[in-house]
This record gives C-alpha cells, structure tokens and sequence, in this order.
C-alpha cells in the first residue's frame, strides 16, 4: 500500500504542476476564494469544505498519536496544503519501522478531549452538511466547470478534494484495524468528511483526567 500511495502522492504533485489549466497571468478565483468573497456559493462551498477536511482528520489522527512518525505536523499541514501534507504521513506509516507505536500518545488531553468531544464532532458535522447544502442549493453547475477548465487553483483543489475523500477509506480502515474495531467501516469513508466524523464519534473514548 506504501507504493500506491507514493504514486498517489508523486501523481498529484505532477499533476498539479504541470497538467492544471495554465492560468495566464494572475489567477481570477485565487483572491476571492482566499479572502472568502466569491460570488459563486459552489466554489466558496468547497474551499471551506477543505478546511473543514483537516479537521476532521485532526479528530481520527490526533486521538492516537503514538507512531514512531508524529501526526500533528502532517495534520497542521493539511490545513494550507490538504492531501499533499497528509499523504506523506501515510506513506510514511503504511509499513516498517515509522509504522511502531511507541506507546506515548503525543497529544496533550486537552486537545485529545476535543477531538473525542461529541460537541466538537456535532459543530463539525452541522458545519459540513449547511457548506454542503449551501453550495449545493446556491452553487451554479456550469460555473464551477468553468472555474475548474480555467482557473489551476479551483482545478487543484477540487482534485484534492476527491483525493482527501478516498484518503478517508484507508484512514478509517487504518485505524479500525489499530483499535480492533468491527471490520467494514472504512467505506464510509466515501461521504466526504461525514464518513470521517461519524466513524470517530462512533469509536470515541472517554479522555483519562
């Protein structure tokens, strides 16, 4: 799995550099998006879907943080460069000696309380489906795919988007299989962000004071 999601990762790097829509001159999404003022709901939608991404990765990654590789660096990453940050730390942990837990969660318990909070998962999981909705209620279908034909920002990030989603699949599988949950859960993985949220809260554990 180590190679497959090296390809992965190689892949999009090259994709993203060399295969997006090259944008001449300044990009016409970039600043709108960046300063939350675009007029189209759909793209606005799915840039704050992407941030709303680590942080429910934060909660499945954070909880147990005890590999040989830390996860927080890789999980702050993915807040300004989503699946190019978190793909490492897979890679890095799919198999050998950066696999080993050392036995020493690395997360303070007041951020571990957090992540295991039913309140935080809720605000999340509320968070989630009014920017889904809005985006797919308000948004324009054709201007979204003129943005993506155009624009190497909006392309890019939506790609990333599907990239975080299927990431989900094998994150959940991971941690199912660390902490000997039923098996057959990942696949709710494919409910961008959702899937992740509910599978953390469904296997949280009450935080030690």
């Amino acid at each position: 799995m180590r190679y497959v999601l090296l390809i992965v990762w190689l892949g999009f790097i090259g994709y993203a550099f060399l295969l997006a829509p090259d944008t001449v001159g300044p990009d016409p999404y970039l600043r709108s998006l960046l300063t939350l003022q675009s007029d189209e709901p759909s793209l606005l939608a799915m840039f704050t879907l992407l941030g709303l991404f680590p942080l429910s990765y934060a909660c499945l990654l954070l909880r147990t943080d005890d590999r040989v590789v830390p996860a927080w660096p890789f999980v702050i990453g993915s807040f300004a460069l989503g699946a190019f940050a978190l793909l490492p730390y897979f890679i890095l942990t799919a198999s050998g000696k950066w696999a080993e837990r050392t036995h020493r969660i690395r997360t303070a318990d007041s951020i571990r309380r957090s992540t295991e909070g039913t309140a935080t998962h809720w605000i999340l999981l509320i968070l989630t489906m009014f920017v889904m909705g809005y985006g797919l209620l308000g948004g324009h279908g054709a201007a979204y795919h003129q943005a993506f034909d155009t624009s190497a920002f909006v392309h890019t990030m939506t790609i990333d988007f599907v990239i975080l989603t299927v990431l989900s699949v094998y994150a959940i599988h991971v941690d199912e299989r660390m902490q000997r949950q039923p098996a057959g859960l990942a696949w709710i993985g494919l409910i961008p962000i959702v899937g992740l949220l509910l599978y953390v809260w469904r296997t949280r554990e009450p935080v030690q004071s």
